[in-house]
Protein backbone atom coordinates (compact mmCIF):
# COMPACT_ATOMS: atom_id res chain seq x y z
CA UNK A 1 0.00 0.00 0.00
CA UNK A 2 2.82 2.32 0.94
CA UNK A 3 4.50 1.68 -2.44
CA UNK A 4 1.22 2.32 -4.20
CA UNK A 5 0.86 5.70 -2.43
CA UNK A 6 4.47 6.61 -3.20
CA UNK A 7 3.96 5.66 -6.83
CA UNK A 8 0.77 7.75 -7.00
CA UNK A 9 2.57 10.72 -5.44
CA UNK A 10 5.49 10.35 -7.87
CA UNK A 11 3.10 10.20 -10.84
CA UNK A 12 1.25 13.21 -9.51
CA UNK A 13 4.49 15.17 -9.10
CA UNK A 14 5.68 14.13 -12.54
CA UNK A 15 2.36 15.20 -14.08
CA UNK A 16 2.56 18.56 -12.26
CA UNK A 17 6.19 19.00 -13.38
CA UNK A 18 5.26 18.15 -16.98
CA UNK A 19 2.39 20.63 -16.86
CA UNK A 20 4.73 23.24 -15.39
CA UNK A 21 7.30 22.63 -18.15
CA UNK A 22 4.57 22.85 -20.81
CA UNK A 23 3.34 26.11 -19.29
CA UNK A 24 6.86 27.55 -19.35
CA UNK A 25 7.35 26.40 -22.94
CA UNK A 26 4.03 27.89 -24.11
CA UNK A 27 4.83 31.13 -22.26
CA UNK A 28 8.23 31.34 -23.97
CA UNK A 29 6.66 30.77 -27.39
CA UNK A 30 4.08 33.49 -26.76
CA UNK A 31 6.81 35.85 -25.53
CA UNK A 32 8.95 35.21 -28.62
CA UNK A 33 5.95 35.79 -30.89
CA UNK A 34 5.20 39.02 -29.06
CA UNK A 35 8.79 40.23 -29.46
CA UNK A 36 8.83 39.36 -33.16
CA UNK A 37 5.49 41.05 -33.79
CA UNK A 38 6.61 44.13 -31.86
CA UNK A 39 9.71 44.34 -34.03
CA UNK A 40 7.88 43.59 -37.27
CA UNK A 41 7.28 47.27 -38.05
CA UNK A 42 10.93 48.14 -37.69
CA UNK A 43 11.93 45.08 -39.69
CA UNK A 44 9.63 45.95 -42.58
CA UNK A 45 10.34 49.67 -42.30
CA UNK A 46 14.11 49.25 -42.33
CA UNK A 47 16.05 50.76 -45.17
CA UNK A 48 16.42 48.18 -47.88
CA UNK A 49 19.64 47.48 -49.61
CA UNK A 50 19.24 48.18 -53.28
CA UNK A 51 22.82 47.51 -54.32
CA UNK A 52 23.60 43.92 -55.13
CA UNK A 53 27.04 44.62 -56.65
CA UNK A 54 29.28 41.99 -55.06
CA UNK A 55 32.39 44.16 -55.52
CA UNK A 56 31.10 47.10 -53.52
CA UNK A 57 29.09 45.22 -50.95
CA UNK A 58 25.52 46.05 -50.25
CA UNK A 59 24.75 49.77 -50.29
CA UNK A 60 21.77 50.87 -48.25
CA UNK A 61 19.77 53.90 -49.24
CA UNK A 62 21.17 55.86 -46.29
CA UNK A 63 23.51 58.83 -46.28
CA UNK A 64 26.17 57.03 -44.24
CA UNK A 65 26.33 54.08 -46.64
CA UNK A 66 26.31 56.35 -49.70
CA UNK A 67 29.04 58.53 -48.18
CA UNK A 68 31.24 55.58 -47.20
CA UNK A 69 30.69 53.30 -50.18
CA UNK A 70 30.14 55.72 -53.06
CA UNK A 71 31.39 59.24 -52.33
CA UNK A 72 34.52 58.23 -50.40
CA UNK A 73 35.44 55.42 -52.81
CA UNK A 74 34.42 56.79 -56.21
CA UNK A 75 34.46 60.57 -55.81
CA UNK A 76 36.80 61.67 -53.05
CA UNK A 77 39.29 58.80 -53.05
CA UNK A 78 40.06 59.45 -56.69
CA UNK A 79 41.36 62.86 -55.61
CA UNK A 80 38.71 64.80 -57.48
CA UNK A 81 36.02 65.89 -55.02
CA UNK A 82 38.19 66.85 -52.06
CA UNK A 83 38.81 70.22 -50.43
CA UNK A 84 40.35 72.69 -52.86
CA UNK A 85 40.22 70.46 -55.94
CA UNK A 86 36.70 70.15 -57.32
CA UNK A 87 33.33 71.22 -55.92
CA UNK A 88 31.55 69.82 -54.09
CA UNK A 89 33.86 68.34 -51.50
CA UNK A 90 32.54 64.79 -51.11
CA UNK A 91 35.18 63.54 -48.68
CA UNK A 92 34.50 62.75 -45.04
CA UNK A 93 31.00 63.96 -44.27
CA UNK A 94 29.64 65.78 -47.32
CA UNK A 95 26.05 66.11 -46.09
CA UNK A 96 26.18 69.83 -45.23
CA UNK A 97 28.07 70.50 -48.46
CA UNK A 98 25.52 68.95 -50.81
CA UNK A 99 22.01 68.82 -49.34
CA UNK A 100 20.03 71.97 -50.18
CA UNK A 101 23.26 73.60 -51.42
CA UNK A 102 23.35 75.12 -54.91
CA UNK A 103 25.78 73.82 -57.49
CA UNK A 104 27.64 76.12 -59.86
CA UNK A 105 24.78 75.39 -62.29
CA UNK A 106 22.24 76.94 -59.90
CA UNK A 107 20.54 73.62 -59.11
CA UNK A 108 20.93 72.12 -55.64
CA UNK A 109 23.42 69.28 -55.53
CA UNK A 110 20.80 67.32 -53.61
CA UNK A 111 17.18 68.44 -53.58
CA UNK A 112 15.49 66.26 -50.93
CA UNK A 113 12.60 64.29 -52.37
CA UNK A 114 13.46 65.05 -56.01
CA UNK A 115 16.31 63.21 -57.76
CA UNK A 116 15.42 64.86 -61.10
CA UNK A 117 16.21 68.27 -59.54
CA UNK A 118 19.37 67.07 -57.79
CA UNK A 119 22.45 68.06 -59.78
CA UNK A 120 24.68 65.41 -58.22
CA UNK A 121 22.17 62.74 -59.21
CA UNK A 122 21.98 64.23 -62.70
CA UNK A 123 25.79 64.00 -62.94
CA UNK A 124 26.01 60.34 -61.91
CA UNK A 125 23.25 59.40 -64.35
CA UNK A 126 24.51 61.54 -67.24
CA UNK A 127 21.21 63.38 -67.47
CA UNK A 128 20.66 65.96 -70.21
CA UNK A 129 21.59 69.51 -69.22
CA UNK A 130 24.63 68.73 -67.09
CA UNK A 131 27.81 70.68 -67.52
CA UNK A 132 30.74 68.50 -68.53
CA UNK A 133 30.60 64.72 -68.47
CA UNK A 134 28.92 62.00 -66.49
CA UNK A 135 30.56 61.20 -63.15
CA UNK A 136 32.78 59.62 -62.14
CA UNK A 137 35.05 61.19 -64.74
CA UNK A 138 37.49 58.91 -66.55
CA UNK A 139 35.96 55.83 -64.93
CA UNK A 140 33.14 53.43 -65.54
CA UNK A 141 29.72 54.73 -64.52
CA UNK A 142 28.54 53.72 -61.07
CA UNK A 143 26.67 50.40 -61.03
CA UNK A 144 22.94 50.87 -61.52
CA UNK A 145 22.35 49.47 -58.05
CA UNK A 146 24.50 52.26 -56.54
CA UNK A 147 22.59 54.86 -58.55
CA UNK A 148 19.34 53.29 -57.31
CA UNK A 149 20.57 53.65 -53.71
CA UNK A 150 21.31 57.35 -54.21
CA UNK A 151 17.93 57.84 -55.91
CA UNK A 152 16.05 56.07 -53.10
CA UNK A 153 17.90 58.12 -50.47
CA UNK A 154 16.99 61.38 -52.21
CA UNK A 155 13.36 60.30 -52.75
CA UNK A 156 13.09 59.55 -49.02
CA UNK A 157 14.06 63.11 -48.20
CA UNK A 158 17.88 62.87 -48.19
CA UNK A 159 17.94 62.36 -44.44
CA UNK A 160 21.28 62.36 -42.64
CA UNK A 161 21.19 58.77 -41.44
Amino acid sequence: MKNSINLTIKKSLKTKRDKHIKLIFVTLIILIQFIISACADSITESTPSVDQNPNSGSIKATFSDIQNKIFNKSCALSGCHVTGVQSPNLSGDAYNTIVNKPSTQGINYIQPGDPAKSYLFMKITGAPGISGVRMPRNASPLPQSSIDSVKAWIERGAIKN
